[in-house]
């Protein structure tokens, strides 16, 4: 096998005397949404992973999209990168343009350059320093075949030498999606099979997996076809949080029992995500050249809505991002994630993740740190689930330790919420907030008073009773919580908040059921932070609706006296919470300090060691190619068919050239001058056919549908007739040319005159 980081086109291979370590190269998994990958002008197939691209004269290819982009500044400022080159590996006519574009500003070229070979070859494009590029600057590569073409590949590269001795350990753990588990690992080896670094970064990677599931050991009989540096580990369900801890503390045993065999970095990934092998070599390549300590984690994007951005890292309960905010420590019980909701159906959004993003916490849906940091940090608070990638982050910036996401990688996974991870969610935002807020006894209470007045008006006792819960639960300093035991409280406490009834609703029922709430009497609002309803009373029925799950509840009228018993009972709790604030804070501060530190979890294995197991244990296999190998770099089909389109381009553009040097030396002759050549029009004969051509292309008018307002920022010298004979494909289209230039030309960086 190759040298891990070696790009594998060949071997060995020298570009101006050195080699180059390939940094990302495309990734077409096809997770998520096609438009995610690449942008290419209409018939050119591009979905197959192992296939080259092959492109028809005129054709087009562009990898300005998420996940083809070169995002500069974590490469920039978190690497030892210095030197970038952009490598295509194609074969035919086409010409390269190297764009840069950053945030507020249109893209430019960087680099123009022509390939013209009938045979297989590599065309390096040298792009120079890093650090020489625009501030907060996104690359990309935009390729037009002149005859037919065909790319195998493109990869920007470095000269900057990785560590091939990096090793890193991916975490994960389970309970109840094993082969969700399973499918992840199975995408990652099918990925590498055939790619020498795909598989030379897979074989650097040592899988762990924590399997809570009941009968786990049956469902692992077979783990030898992953063909990976794998250990899997049986036991008792302590949570996702629990599980993470009771997985980091053996993995950190055995890294002790054979420290020269220890991993260099950690990343915990979570059983239900979805991450393509392009963006885990990626995130390893960083690793291998990182300069400094950091956390990493990623934009995380919605499975159901796989262009929409879930979160891209957040900030904890931060007031400032509310209305009459402030920048404080004081905080709320609630996150603020960046870039919540944005679309990247189109292109319009994709430089917002161009600058650095500093964030506050990351998820531990893909949460990648070196073992030294984990080390110091410690591991995740003992909680069942929920807020436990909060608070370590939080933990870690308290001890000097940045949180960054990098726009390069990026993973898919699907939000959910229901009455239990509400009460973890709510709970653990306290316990949190103890320890790393200046929030007082006053801002609690006024938080759970808003609760109480929201539910209490709709009439919702199941809503105040999820809330009393957990007051209760602050309120008893005695039991399980926080402690080696603390599996038990979950245990104990989530089956009651499951048992509030929910039904099933067709998402097409629901549209219909609010579509006709007003008709047929109803208060609809959702099951959570429903909103204080004055005039609940005037309606005939409230329903609650949990929109992701794709559930709901009609409320039934409640009996007076019990409403005001249970609403007795929360004010009662809720005022000695104020009351005896100061030794709660205390007390569950200890508390949830002494989790987070090793001996607390060694203390865990200690009680569950006879039911922790080892069930598999294997090593990185080579998976073969499912394709003949590439050498001899030549064809193995025949090319799309050739066309005469370059040599009709270039006599277009020369006649263009010339005319338009005629045309700007008749402006600028004085008019006798002018006078004097059309006397003299019949030893030029030719001239003034021309001229009356191209005076003619410029004053017949047109119909042309009105431009709109975006046209009107178009660059001073755009030349439409120009634009439309250096693209021939948007000619064809019929759309007007400044039109396309506007909305689609600028951002592709496409020429528009001589």
């Amino acid at each position: 096998m190759p040298p891990p980081h070696r790009l594998p086109l060949a071997s060995p291979w020298h570009h101006a005397g050195a080699d180059l370590y390939r940094l990302q190269a495309l990734d077409r998994s096809m997770l998520g949404a096609p438009s995610l990958y690449l942008a290419a002008s209409d018939g050119v197939a591009w979905q197959n992973p192992q296939g080259p691209i092959d492109l028809r004269a005129d054709d087009w290819l562009g990898s300005g999209t998420l996940r083809n982009s070169f995002y500069v500044e974590p490469w920039a400022r978190l690497t030892a990168v210095r030197e970038l080159a952009l490598v295509i590996d194609a074969q035919g006519s086409l010409r390269v343009r190297v764009m840069c574009a950053s945030l507020g500003k249109p893209a430019q070229v960087l680099r123009e350059t022509r390939l013209e070979t009938a045979e297989r070859g590599r065309l390096v494009l040298p792009i120079g320093a890093i650090d020489a590029l625009p501030q907060n600057s996104r690359l990309f590569w935009h390729v037009d075949a002149i005859d037919g073409a065909r790319l195998h590949e493109a990869a920007w590269c470095t000269r900057t030498r990785p560590s091939e001795s990096t090793r890193l350990a991916v975490l994960m753990r389970t309970f109840g999606r094993t082969l969700d588990l399973r499918q992840q690992l199975m995408r990652l080896a099918d990925a590498a099979a055939g790619d020498a670094f795909l598989g030379a970064a897979l074989a650097s990677m040592d899988f762990w997996v924590l399997d809570a599931s009941p009968r786990a050991q049956g469902l692992w009989r077979d783990a030898a076809d992953h063909g990976l540096n794998l250990r899997v580990l049986s036991g008792p369900n302590l949570g996702g949080g629990g599980n993470a801890s009771h997985l980091i503390h053996h993995f950190l045993a055995a890294c002790d029992a054979a420290p020269d065999e220890a991993p260099d970095e950690v990343l915990i990934l979570d059983d239900d995500g979805v991450v393509s092998m392009e963006s885990m070599a990626r995130y390893l390549l960083g690793c291998t050249l990182r300069t400094r300590q950091h956390i990493t984690s990623l934009p995380i994007l919605m499975k159901s809505r796989p262009a929409q951005v879930w979160e891209d890292g957040g900030f904890w309960g931060r007031l400032n991002f509310h209305e009459h905010g402030e920048f404080g420590r004081r905080r709320n019980l609630s996150p603020h994630l960046l870039k919540h909701g944005l679309s990247l159906e189109g292109f319009e959004h994709l430089d917002a993740f161009s600058p650095l993003n500093h964030c506050e916490y990351a998820t531990f849906i893909f949460f990648g740190l070196p073992t030294a940091v984990l080390r110091r940090v410690g591991l995740p608070a003992a909680f069942f689930l929920r807020g436990d990638d909060i608070e370590y982050s939080l933990r870690a910036q308290a001890a000097g330790v940045e949180v960054i996401t990098n726009p390069n990688l990026a993973a898919w996974h699907e939000p959910g919420h229901s009455y239990g991870q509400e009460y973890m969610a709510i709970l653990h935002a306290v316990l949190i907030n103890l320890t790393h807020s200046e929030s007082d006894a006053a801002d609690l209470s006024r938080w759970f008073e808003q609760r109480l007045a929201e539910h209490g008006a709709i009439g919702d006792l199941d809503g105040i009773t999820l809330y009393l819960r957990v007051i209760d639960a602050l309120l008893d300093t005695d039991g399980p919580l926080l402690t080696p035991t603390f599996q038990t409280h979950y245990l104990a406490a989530l089956p009651a908040c499951a048992a509030t009834p929910m039904a099933t609703l067709p998402e097409a029922d629901r549209q219909r059921l609010e579509r006709d709430a007003a008709t047929n009497g109803l208060l609809i609002r959702p099951f959570l932070y429903p909103g204080y309803q004055a005039d609940a009373g005037r309606h005939r029925a409230v329903v609650l609706v949990n929109p992701g799950a794709g559930t709901y509840r009609e409320l039934t009228p409640g009996d007076p006296p019990q409403r005001l018993a249970l609403m007795q009972r929360y004010l009662a709790s809720l005022q000695r919470l104020t009351a005896e604030f100061s030794g709660l804070q205390a007390h569950w501060r200890a508390r949830l300090a002494a989790s987070g530190q090793a001996p607390f979890w060694a203390e865990v294995a200690a009680r569950h060691a006879n039911a922790t197991h080892a069930l598999y244990q294997g090593s990185f296999a080579p998976r073969e190619a499912p394709t003949a190998p590439e050498t001899p770099l030549r064809p193995t089909a025949a090319l799309p068919p050739a066309v005469p389109i370059r040599e009709l381009r270039q006599r277009l553009e020369r006649e263009l050239s010339q005319l338009s040097r005629l045309r700007q030396a008749e402006a600028a002759a004085p008019a006798s001058a002018r006078a004097q050549r059309a006397a003299s029009s019949r030893h030029a004969a030719w001239h003034g056919r021309w001229s009356a051509w191209w005076q003619a292309l410029w004053t017949t008018p047109t119909r042309q549908r009105p431009r709109p307002a975006s046209t009107q920022a178009l660059p001073p010298d755009f030349d439409p007739a120009q634009y439309l004979a250096l693209n021939a494909d948007v000619a064809r289209t019929g759309i007007d040319a400044a039109v396309h230039y506007a909305q689609f030309g600028r951002r592709e960086g496409r020429r528009y005159r001589l």
